[in-house]
């Protein structure tokens, strides 16, 4: 949630080839994520509305005294959980208790799910350790173990079984 208090104008970057935002993540470290077309498209609107005059300053915020101050995390969380109250309305699928980290750990095991490299996923949360990403986001799915083996196991619908050919019955008949 820090992360996304501590976000200026100048963290966007929405007009390369490849959007991404700056990030500062603990220790000072800075990252670079990658955007996606559907979030670039909603920070258009959002700033368009928001920083019509586009000057440097904090991206989320409120006025006091009539200029923009940072929103605090607490008040991030608050607005997370309104905007999650909103949606459950009319999505029933959208959980209870919705956070930031639920948010973070849920696009990592998408991303993991569907074969990003845990390197590719340590890099955008901002992991120093593969085992913090692998400990806390890599785990196999039930889901993902039953595809794992589908794939394996051949597929022999319109042959004959194996151990019915009569030189695998042989082999298998001559083991001690």
């Amino acid at each position: 949630m820090q992360e996304l208090a501590d976000l200026n104008l100048s963290s966007l970057h929405l007009e390369t080839a490849n959007p991404y935002v700056t990030l500062i993540g603990k220790g000072r470290k800075i990252r670079n994520v990658p955007l996606m077309e559907k979030t670039v498209k909603h920070l258009a609107i959002y700033l368009k509305e928001f920083h019509r005059e586009a000057n440097e300053g904090p991206l989320l915020y409120s006025l006091l005294d009539g200029k923009p101050h940072s929103l605090s995390t607490d008040s991030n969380s608050l607005v997370l959980k309104a905007a999650a109250n909103n949606a459950r309305k009319t999505c029933s699928d959208v959980p209870g208790n919705v956070h930031c980290h639920l948010i973070r750990k849920t696009k990592a095991m998408d991303l993991y799910k569907n074969g990003v490299p845990l390197p590719f996923i340590m890099q955008l949360l901002g992991h120093e350790s593969m085992s913090t990403t692998s400990g806390f986001y890599a785990f196999a799915t039930l889901e993902m173990m039953s595809d794992a083996m589908k794939k394996a196991t051949p597929s022999l619908k319109n042959e004959d079984k194996l151990w019915k050919k009569d030189e695998i019955k042989k082999s298998l008949f001559s083991l001690d």
